[in-house]
């Protein structure tokens, strides 16, 4: 028996986590510090789930146009190697999620239609990301909850994909 979406979404989730611990576990404190939140497991689930719906090709090229527009990216194109600054590090992650909840609610509208889209609009509105105006703890904390939200949505989606006998 092949497992269900739900458990290939879960496991990507968990695999991804267990990397990052792994990863978080072997660099400095400061490099840690940097890194407060990981799209790793949602952006491979978003693409398990996209490619179930024939939706692969077109939310990856949605997501690549999104993020060319991302803090880090630009900052980059501009300054080349140079570091990147706290705030340009927390604007990236908040773009970074602002384009993945783009995908996730494309995805919820072709499994579910639009009103799965606008519950799933809605579950991941009632977690904001973080504005320039936050503290560095409120906007990190801001920002872990975001992606914790877009973690449940895509275990959401994999749940609605396998109660419609999705692929």
């Amino acid at each position: 028996m092949s497992p269900t979406h739900v458990q290939e979404v879960e496991a990507i989730l968990a695999g991804a986590a267990a990397e990052r611990r792994a990863l978080l576990d072997a660099v400095s404190p400061a490099l840690r510090a940097s890194l407060p939140v990981d799209a790793t497991g949602i952006t491979q689930a978003i693409e398990h789930l996209a490619a179930e719906v024939a939706l692969a090709e077109e939310l990856r090229a949605e997501q690549a146009a999104g993020h060319r527009a991302n803090p880090a990216v630009l900052h980059g194109r501009v300054y080349g190697r140079a570091p990147l600054s706290p705030g340009t590090v927390l604007a990236a992650f908040v773009e970074g999620a602002r384009v993945r909840a783009a995908a996730l609610l494309h995805l919820a509208d072709a499994i579910g239609g639009p009103a799965l889209a606008d519950e799933l609009g809605g579950a991941l509105a009632d977690h904001r990301l973080p504005d320039e105006t936050a503290s560095d703890d409120a906007a990190t904390a801001a920002l872990q909850d975001a992606y914790a939200a877009q973690e449940r949505a895509v275990v959401a989606l994999a749940e609605r994909l396998d109660a419609v006998g999705g692929a």
